[in-house]
């Protein structure tokens, strides 16, 4: 008995220490992973919707998420897939974003079930077999428009795309080997548990079966009352019986402690002289990606100013643009009075803005952001040319006016979806989806800004301090 109670003991501490290590260390790798799966199906679906191959889920802002779930995989017929897989793709990435920001990763958290139903979303597309000979419908869809963009003269959108797929095929191996690690400690806590409340119970008792089977079945009678809602597993269950009574019983106790323990990865650290200039050409790349939400900022902002102008379209009008057109005169300014908030102090006002202006801006910033995303491009390369501190500025500068392009585009989001009139409302393209990307490529962009002037302020203050890094 002082053997059984030792093991007990040793297992309970084995268990505790492994989870709370998990927790402190495996579930920020998990997130971390995830969060790079969402930024690649967030940049997939970014390209298929500016390429017209997929349509937008127009009630993808109405969904609530508040647990794990796989969306839908019915068959469908091919003439709906641009449809269809639009409306999976959006809550395909809508889950990763849950993910990302609202779930909370912890080992307590993931249970048996979520961990089976994170593996189902794993497999939702299988960026791994991205192929148009894959048996799996939605993955075998995506990758026809995905050879669609390839074939296509788009390089930038064709290197943007590879990447990503590239980005979310790695990630997701990485995902489901720790999926893997944390199951195998799932099923270790599982079975403490059911030690703890049902063998542990004054009703238990190994005398009453000495065959392994009997003890299952008596284990199984006292569930309901001592595991709650739990679910039931026998075959853990019989792993319990096999470590307490089995013939090999002090063996596997053995191997199970074994298994618990903590590796840490201690390998030899080789000092690694890190290029300051590639971490920060790695934030003005991050930032040139926004290139394609641009592109559908312009479309959207065109259409909607279609409708809007379609408004105003009396014969007056129609006669002042025939005389314009006929003396090559200039089309007049359209100046619209939007809803512009101020983040610093909470309030809106009323701002006139010069539309063809913005639109003219921001489609320089588009062409700029997809010249600048090519490596090969003379914009690329005369970028690079420059110094470190000239290339941090220039980062500042863009990220300052990029939030100020930010504000103005919700600002006329909202404009659009107000004076519009009842019949063409429908018809007004929301930016909601854009403005998302867009902020969610600025957070990136000054996180990768910010880890650069953080090393090289850090390899400053070892200089002063005559600590060098040996070659």
């Amino acid at each position: 008995m002082a053997e059984e109670f030792n093991f007990e003991q040793a297992l309970t501490k084995a268990v505790e220490e492994k989870v709370a290590w998990f927790d402190s260390n495996v579930m920020v790798e998990l997130l971390d992973n995830y969060r790079v799966l969402y930024a690649a199906a967030n940049n997939v679906q970014a390209l298929l919707l500016q390429k017209g191959l997929i349509t937008a889920d127009p009630y993808k802002l109405d969904k609530k998420i508040s647990d794990v779930a796989i969306p839908e995989e019915v068959e469908f017929v091919e003439t709906e897939r641009s449809k269809v897989l639009g409306v999976r793709i959006s809550d395909y990435e809508r889950m990763l974003d849950f993910l990302s920001n609202y779930f909370k990763f912890s080992v307590q958290n993931l249970t048996l079930p979520r961990i089976k139903k994170l593996i189902g979303l794993n497999n939702y597309f299988q960026w791994g077999s991205l192929t148009v000979a894959c048996r799996h419908q939605n993955t075998r869809v995506l990758a026809e428009l995905v050879t669609t963009i390839r074939q296509g003269s788009d390089s930038v959108a064709t290197s943007s795309i590879n990447g990503a797929i590239s980005a979310a095929s790695k990630s997701i191996v990485e995902i489901n080997g720790v999926l893997k690690q944390v199951s195998d400690l799932r099923r270790e806590v599982y079975k403490m548990d059911v030690r703890r409340n049902v063998i542990a119970n004054p009703s238990f008792s190994w005398e009453k079966g000495g065959a392994i089977p009997d003890v299952v079945q008596q284990i199984k009678k006292l569930f309901p009352s001592t595991m709650g809602r739990q679910p039931f597993y026998p075959e853990l269950v019989e792993e319990i019986a096999q470590e307490s009574i089995g013939p090999a019983a002090i063996q596997k106790q053995q191997d199970l402690l074994d298994r618990l323990k903590i590796v840490q990865q201690t390998k030899e650290r080789k000092k690694v002289q890190i290029n300051t200039k590639t971490l920060i050409m790695d934030a003005v790349r991050n930032l040139a990606s926004m290139a394609p939400q641009l592109e559908l900022v312009v479309s959207k902002l065109r259409e909607n100013n279609s409708l809007l102008q379609d408004q105003y379209n009396t014969p007056w009008e129609k006669f002042k643009r025939a005389l314009r057109k006929a003396f090559g005169l200039k089309p007049p300014v359209i100046e619209y009075t939007v809803p512009v908030a101020d983040a610093m102090t909470k309030t809106v006002k009323n701002e006139k803005v010069d539309f063809r202006k913005s639109l003219s801006d921001i489609s320089k910033r588009m062409n700029f952001y997809e010249a600048l995303a090519s490596r090969e491009s003379p914009t690329y390369q005369k970028m690079e040319a420059q110094g470190e501190p000239e290339i941090y500025s220039f980062l500042t500068k863009q990220l300052s006016e990029c939030q100020q392009m930010l504000t103005l585009l919700m600002a006329y989001d909202k404009f659009f979806k107000n004076e519009v009139e009842s019949p063409n409302k429908s018809k007004v393209k929301g930016l909601a989806m854009e403005t998302t990307a867009i902020k969610n490529t600025m957070v990136k962009t000054n996180q990768r800004k910010a880890e650069y002037a953080a090393y090289v302020e850090e390899q400053s203050q070892m200089k002063k301090l005559g600590i060098l890094d040996e070659e």
